[in-house]
């Protein structure tokens, strides 16, 4: 049996966590989730996730925080930050790197599967050895 690749979301909304594992399920992928982006790194650590799908503004380590450590870790790990606000393009002037992609809320699930497929190639290599 092929083991499901795993996706950690990270969002201090529960019904925004639950919505998204349940359909992250629906694509395949085996959801792990956590509250905000220290619970996230951590669970980057531990989990080893193939996709990271994050919220941008949350308590603690927020989601740009999220993606520079991310990206420090493994740099080829696909981030999907997504966001609320309309002044995150401001916000991304303020860090020196860039998720993989962006996505505004509200989205549509079919938009998410849309940019999850895009990403298939990179979601696969995610922690590869080479």
């Amino acid at each position: 049996m092929t083991q499901m690749p795993k996706c950690l979301l990270v969002d201090d909304s529960e019904s925004m966590l639950n919505l998204l594992s349940m359909f992250m399920e629906h694509l395949g992928f085996d959801p792990v989730t956590a509250h905000d982006g220290d619970e996230g790194l951590s669970a980057v650590k531990e989990h080893r996730p193939q996709l990271v799908v994050s919220d941008i503004h949350m308590p603690n380590r927020n989601g740009l925080l999220l993606l520079q450590d991310i990206r420090n870790l493994n740099p080829e790990l696909p981030v999907i930050l997504i966001t609320g606000y309309m002044n995150y393009k401001s916000d991304m002037n303020s860090i020196s790197v860039e998720p993989d992609a962006f996505m505004e809320k509200p989205f549509t699930l079919e938009q998410l599967k849309a940019t999850v497929e895009k990403l298939q190639p990179a979601i696969t290599g995610a922690w590869t050895v080479p």
